[in-house]
């Protein structure tokens, strides 16, 4: 029995062992810390696999990444990738440090920092997927991020200012001439910017013509249709970031931006409390008092008796009706009602009743001395344990005996 354990233990792990190692093997990791060993391990990356380049230095290069084909995580682990300005040579028309270039290319940056390219930090060209999380771009030429006729996927993107005169370009939507492909950005997690303009811009000076927007469901930012813009918005529906205006170009969302309205709830003593909701939205009681806190706004000496439309509480307020611009609704209070403790004391005109008159106490029977003498035919119980005792040897003397 023991030898057949051993053999199907012996077959399990075989058999894992044969499961497991190919999918070890898929994952093809490289270290680079010049452009030189980053070029060598983009280029050896396999197209079938998915590779991991990790940096362990600073690196700047002296000419572009094109990535096309593969399925590349290039890990900044914190480092920064920039232009060497001295000895330097793009690509043909290509300025940017990173491309991922073509449909069925994915380039993921991950904890990477871009600077100071010579166009833009990065790009997905022609029907690329780039997907940057832990990512910062600041000081490119032209600007941060360009989805040029590729796809965008934002997880963890930081812009600063990028773009060397003019306004600010953070993530440039377009669409180069004799592309094949449109320009799409999804939102997976969340979009911050020390700038306020163009952290999204529409391209208005090339072939873009039609633009798709995705938010994935776990998203915390999302991107939104707002007519011929698009906007950022942060969990609680606030619009971050808004690009420009592009008339001539068609944006494709399934979600449209809808604005928050704020409602003002006015109590008494110019104490108030805001709210907001979504435009088109109503409200009920119940919401209204669970946004009150009278304890917080030191009102608790009153309740709330009802809501009304007007200061002089003429007319309550509607909850049936959709909330479509500011609204101002004023809550009516009313002061809480303290029992008086005097009003059960008797007054001077009311006769006091008289006290019950308290009987004297009867003398108390002189005690006398407990009789502690043992009643007949009973034992103190020391002396029932000796009886017992000296009956029990007896007894087995007796039987002894016999």
């Amino acid at each position: 029995m023991t030898n057949i354990k051993k053999i199907l233990l012996f077959t399990i792990v075989l058999f894992m062992g044969l499961i497991l190692v190919p999918n070890f093997c898929n994952a093809e990791t490289y270290s680079v810390y010049d452009t030189e060993t980053l070029t060598n391990a983009v280029n050896n990356a396999p197209a079938e696999e998915q590779s991991t380049i990790t940096l362990t230095a600073n690196i700047e290069l002296t000419h572009p990444i094109d990535i096309s084909g593969k399925d590349i995580t290039i890990n900044g682990a914190g480092f920064t990738i920039s232009r060497d300005t001295d000895n330097w040579t793009p690509s043909g028309a290509n300025g940017t440090l990173i491309t991922a270039g073509g449909t069925g290319t994915t380039v993921t940056l991950k904890n990477l920092n871009l600077r100071g390219s010579q166009k833009y930090g990065a790009q997905s060209y022609n029907g690329g997927h780039l997907i940057l999380d832990g990512v910062t771009v600041a000081d490119c030429e032209y600007g941060g991020i360009l989805a040029n006729g590729g796809t965008v996927e934002i997880r963890d993107l930081t812009l600063y200012r990028n773009r060397n005169s003019g306004e600010n370009n953070g993530i440039e939507i377009g669409k180069a001439a004799g592309l094949a492909n449109d320009p799409k950005i999804i939102m997976n997690g969340t979009l911050t910017s020390d700038q306020t303009e163009n952290v999204i811009y529409l391209a208005e000076n090339d072939e873009l013509s039609n633009f798709e927007i995705e938010n994935t469901e776990d998203t915390e930012d999302k991107i939104l249709v707002s007519g011929n813009k698009v906007v950022i918005t942060d969990p609680d529906n606030n619009v971050l970031f808004e690009s420009n205006t592009n008339t001539k170009v068609e944006i494709e969302g399934s979600e449209d931006y809808v604005p928050n309205v704020t409602v003002t709830v006015m109590l008494i003593d110019d104490k108030t409390v805001t709210l907001t909701v979504l435009s088109g939205d109503t409200l009920t009681k119940e919401d209204l008092l669970a946004e009150i806190d009278l304890e917080g706004l030191e009102l608790t000496d009153y309740t709330i008796d009802d809501f009304y439309t007007t200061s002089e509480y003429t007319e309550k307020y509607d909850f049936e009706t959709p909330i479509t611009d500011a609204t101002t609704i004023y809550a009516k209070l009313d002061k809480k009602v303290v029992d008086d403790p005097t009003q059960d004391e008797p007054t001077q005109d009311e006769p006091v009743p008289d006290e019950p008159e308290q009987e004297e106490p009867k003398p108390e029977e002189p005690k006398t001395d407990e009789d502690v003498t043992p009643k007949t035919g009973v034992e103190t119980p020391i002396e029932l344990a000796v009886a017992l005792l000296i009956l029990s040897v007896l007894a087995v003397t007796i039987l002894k005996r016999k």
